[in-house]
C-alpha cells in the first residue's frame, strides 16, 4: 500500500473513531484535510461518521456544493437503512445540515428553530459538543428572527458547553457572535471587550487560528468605525477582510466586513470609492452564491447614494433590490427576510424617502421598522431610525419633534462611546444639532451628558467644514483650472452645498458648472464624471 493511501486511511479512521465533525470544533484539522481530497462515495458506507464530518468541514471552508452533495449522499442512504450504526447518527444528521444550511446563506426561521430544539433534548449531558452546535446554531437563528435575549442566552450557554467538551476552537467562534449581539443591543463597549476577551484566547491557541484571528479583527474593526476610530477601524479591515473572504466566515461576519469598507472607502474617497468596495463585495457574493449577503449590499449602496444626493441612481437601486414597495416592508411579519429586520434597510429607505420629498411616508415606515426594533431589543436600530426620524420631523417643519427625536436618541445609547452613525447623517443632522445646543424648541432641559455629545458632535462637523475650506483654498492657491477644483471636491464625495461652500459660490453656481463639466464629459451623472476624469488622468 502507498503512503498516501496510508495516509489517508488514517485520516478516515481518526476521524470515525475520535468524534467525527466534532474534531472540527476542537481545532483538530489535520485528519479532515488529509481525507477532503480523497473522499469517495465507499467511505459513506465504510466511515460514515468521517463522511458527515467532512460535509461539515467542507462548509466551513465555503465549499458548501462539495458539502450539500455529501450529506445528501448520505442522508439516501440513511433513510434506505443503508448505513450501519444509522441510530448514532439519527440526531447528527440533521444538526450537520443545518450546519451547512447556514453556510450555504438559507433563510432561517421558526420551522429551524423548532427542529434545533428538538435535537437539543436528544443529545446527552456526556455529549457537550453537539448540545454546544446545536446553541450555537440556535443563537444565530435567533438572532435572525430578532430575538436577542434568545440568542444571547443561547450563545453565551454554547461557550460554556464548547469549553465543557474540551472545544475551545468553537467557543471562540461563539465570542464572536455574542459580541455582535452586544452590539446590537447598544452595548459597544461590551462587544469590544468581548471581542478583547476573544483576542487573549487566540493568543494562547496552538497552532494561532488565522481564520479567527482575522474574523475577530473584522468584527472589531465595526466596533472602531461607530466609535468613530477611523485609523484603527481601517488598520484591523486591512488585516482580515481577505481571509474572511477565503476562509469561510459566515454571513454575519462578511456582511459586517463590507458595510465598513464601504463605509470607510466613502469616509476617505467619497461616493467612487464606496462603489468600487461595493462591487468587489458584490462578486464575492456572487462567486459564494450568498444572496442574502447579496441583498444587504444593494442597502449599503442605496445608503451610499443617498448620502451622496445622487437620488435618481439610488431609486433605481431600490427599484432593482425589490426595496420600492414600501407597503409590503411595513407589514412585514415573523417570516420575512432578516435584511429586512436588521433596520438598516429601514433607515436607507427612510433616508431615501425624506430627500425625495415624501417624509410623511417616511414617518410611517419609521414607525413600523421602530416598533419590531424595541420589540427585539435592537436598541442600536431604534437609536439610528430615531435620527431619521429627527430628519423626517425637520423636513416636516416639526422642529420641537425633531429636537426631541435626535435627544432621544443620544439619550437612548447613554454613555456609550457611539458616535459615527450620527456623523454620517453629515450637514442636514448640523442643523438639528445646532437648534438642540441653542435650545430651540426643547420641552424641557437635556441632562448634561447629552448636551456634551451634541457639542462633540458639532465640533467635529465644524473641523470637517474647517477642512473642507481648507481644501478649497489649498486648490484655488494652486490655480487649478475651475474644471479641476470641481472634479477634485466630486471625487472625495462632497454634495452641492458643500462644494459650493469650499469655493465660496452659491449652489446655483455649482450645479450650473457640473452641467457643463458633464457635457464636455459625455456623462450623465457624478459617479460617470469622476470615473471619466480618472481615465482622462485629469484627476
Amino acid at each position: 500500500m502507498s503512503d498516501d493511501a496510508t495516509s489517508v486511511g488514517w485520516a478516515f479512521d481518526a476521524i470515525e473513531t475520535s468524534g467525527g465533525w466534532r474534531l472540527v470544533m476542537q481545532g483538530r484539522m489535520e485528519p479532515f484535510e488529509s481525507a477532503a481530497e480523497h473522499v469517495e462515495h465507499r467511505h459513506m458506507f465504510t466511515h460514515p461518521h468521517a463522511y458527515l464530518g467532512l460535509a461539515f468541514f467542507l462548509a466551513r471552508r465555503s465549499e458548501t456544493r462539495k458539502a450539500r452533495r455529501l450529506i445528501d449522499e448520505l442522508w439516501a442512504a440513511f433513510r434506505a437503512g443503508q448505513i450501519p450504526g444509522r441510530e448514532s447518527l439519527r440526531a447528527e444528521l440533521p444538526l450537520v445540515d443545518v450546519h451547512i444550511r447556514f453556510y450555504e446563506d438559507r433563510p432561517m426561521g421558526e420551522a429551524e428553530l423548532r427542529l434545533l430544539q428538538g435535537l437539543l433534548t436528544q443529545f446527552p449531558p456526556d455529549d457537550p459538543i453537539s448540545r454546544a452546535v446545536a446553541m450555537n446554531h440556535l443563537c444565530t437563528v435567533a438572532l435572525h428572527l430578532g430575538n436577542f435575549n434568545f440568542s444571547q442566552g443561547y450563545g453565551e450557554n454554547a461557550i460554556r458547553a464548547y469549553v465543557d467538551g474540551g472545544a475551545e476552537f468553537g467557543a471562540l467562534h461563539l465570542h464572536a457572535h455574542v459580541g455582535q449581539i452586544r452590539l446590537a443591543r447598544g452595548d459597544l463597549v461590551g462587544a469590544e471587550r468581548e471581542y478583547q476577551l476573544m483576542s487573549r484566547k487566540l493568543e494562547k491557541i496552538e497552532p494561532k487560528q488565522r481564520e479567527l484571528v482575522s474574523i475577530c479583527h473584522t468584527l472589531r474593526s465595526e466596533v472602531a468605525y461607530e466609535m468613530n476610530e477611523i485609523e484603527k477601524s481601517q488598520a484591523l479591515l486591512d488585516s482580515a477582510l481577505l481571509s474572511v473572504e477565503d476562509d469561510g466566515a459566515w454571513l454575519d461576519v462578511l456582511a459586517a466586513g463590507y458595510r465598513v469598507s464601504t463605509r470607510l472607502a466613502m469616509h476617505h474617497w467619497g461616493l467612487p470609492g464606496a462603489l468600487t468596495a461595493l462591487a468587489h463585495a458584490e462578486t464575492i457574493a456572487t462567486r459564494r452564491g450568498m444572496p442574502r449577503l447579496h441583498r444587504l449590499i444593494q442597502v449599503e449602496k442605496i445608503r451610499a447614494l443617498t448620502l451622496s444626493d445622487e437620488l435618481d441612481s439610488a431609486r433605481s437601486e431600490i427599484r432593482h433590490a425589490g426595496l420600492d414597495r414600501f407597503t409590503e416592508i411595513i407589514e412585514w411579519d415573523g417570516e420575512a427576510d432578516w435584511t429586512l429586520r436588521l433596520g438598516s434597510t429601514a433607515v436607507a429607505l427612510a433616508r431615501f424617502l425624506i430627500l425625495v420629498r415624501r417624509a410623511d411616508q417616511a414617518l410611517v415606515l419609521l414607525n413600523a421598522a421602530e416598533d419590531n426594533a424595541i420589540r427585539s431589543g435592537h436598541m442600536l436600530a431604534v437609536a439610528k431610525l430615531r435620527v431619521i426620524r429627527a430628519l423626517a420631523l425637520w423636513r416636516l417643519r416639526q422642529q420641537g419633534e425633531a429636537i426631541n427625536a435626535l435627544v432621544s436618541a443620544v439619550r437612548l445609547l447613554g454613555k456609550q462611546p457611539f458616535r459615527r452613525f450620527i456623523l454620517d447623517e453629515g450637514l442636514k443632522l448640523q442643523e438639528i444639532v445646532q437648534a438642540a445646543l441653542d435650545g430651540d424648541h426643547l420641552e424641557a432641559r437635556s441632562n448634561q451628558s447629552v448636551r456634551r455629545r451634541l457639542r462633540e458632535l458639532n465640533h467635529h462637523w465644524t473641523l470637517q467644514q474647517e477642512q473642507s475650506e481648507k481644501s478649497g483654498k489649498q486648490l484655488r492657491g494652486k490655480q487649478r483650472s475651475g474644471r479641476e477644483q470641481y472634479l477634485q471636491l466630486l471625487a472625495v464625495g462632497q454634495s452641492n452645498k458643500e462644494i459650493g461652500r469650499a469655493l465660496g459660490v452659491s449652489q446655483n453656481t455649482v450645479k450650473y458648472h457640473l452641467k457643463i463639466i458633464f457635457k464636455e464629459l459625455g456623462v450623465d451623472n457624478r459617479v460617470r464624471a469622476v470615473n471619466r476624469a480618472r481615465d482622462l488622468g485629469m484627476l
